[in-house]
């Protein structure tokens, strides 16, 4: 929308681009040929099989940790622009780069975090993200503009892998349940529409304070990181 916004065009132009790129991508896809090893032995995933799955502590506990950060991540992305305009009284153009300066590094943690993983184990990767993450959100507290920016960068930095390292660990844990674990993960991701409106609960009392919801659901997963070093 910004880069629209600046060639003088109306943003809503995006959405055939976003239907052509939609196209293209289903046309390629289907051009690949993927050949499925398949299980005999293996019984078939269903909705049973994945509910008495959360009955494991640890595929319940991972499971939480999804929901809390997409609720997390869909949170942040929310009170970013507000705090830059109600707490800074920055607006117009200013909201798109605090916007771009939370979802960019996700963009770029995740391609590094690829090249990271083949020296680290997952479990001190999640906590390395984790610890970053917390950092940067306690820098949105200092009243600083530019430091709450670096605070803003530092988060989605830390941010990028959470997601799929914690459905790595999990998946890596029960391989022979992947059909099941990646189902619930991906149901898990409710929690982007369950969050946020406590976040707004919360920061309508003062914007600052909405940011200890996220930083709450982040520390959950720092709990999850700790027990996975352990391992």
């Amino acid at each position: 929308p910004a880069v629209a916004t600046w060639f003088g065009m109306d943003w809503t132009i995006l959405f055939p681009l976003y239907a052509i790129i939609l196209l293209v991508t289903f046309l390629w896809v289907r051009s690949i040929r993927i050949v499925e090893k398949k299980n005999i032995d293996a019984s078939p995933a269903s909705f049973s099989s994945c509910i008495r799955l959360l009955g494991n502590p640890f595929v319940f506990m991972m499971v939480l940790g999804i929901f809390l950060y997409v609720g997390a991540e869909v949170s942040m992305s929310a009170q970013i622009p507000i705090l830059m305009e109600k707490v800074y009284g920055i607006s117009d153009f200013g909201l798109w780069l605090a916007w771009a300066l939370f979802f960019l590094p996700i963009f770029i943690g995740r391609l590094i975090g690829a090249f990271i993983l083949r020296s680290m184990k997952a479990g001190k990767f999640l906590m390395l993200t984790v610890i970053l993450s917390l950092a940067g959100m306690v820098m949105l507290f200092f009243g600083s503009q530019y430091v709450a920016f670096a605070g803003i960068f530092m988060v989605g930095l830390g941010f990028a892998n959470i997601f799929p390292l914690i459905f790595s660990i999990t998946v890596d844990t029960l391989p022979d349940r992947a059909n099941e674990l990646s189902g619930l993960m991906v149901t898990a991701i409710v929690g982007g529409a369950i969050i946020p409106p406590i976040t707004g609960y919360v920061a309508d009392i003062n914007v600052l304070l909405g940011f200890l919801v996220p930083a709450t659901c982040i520390i959950y997963i720092m709990f999850l990181a700790l027990k996975s070093v352990r391992k």
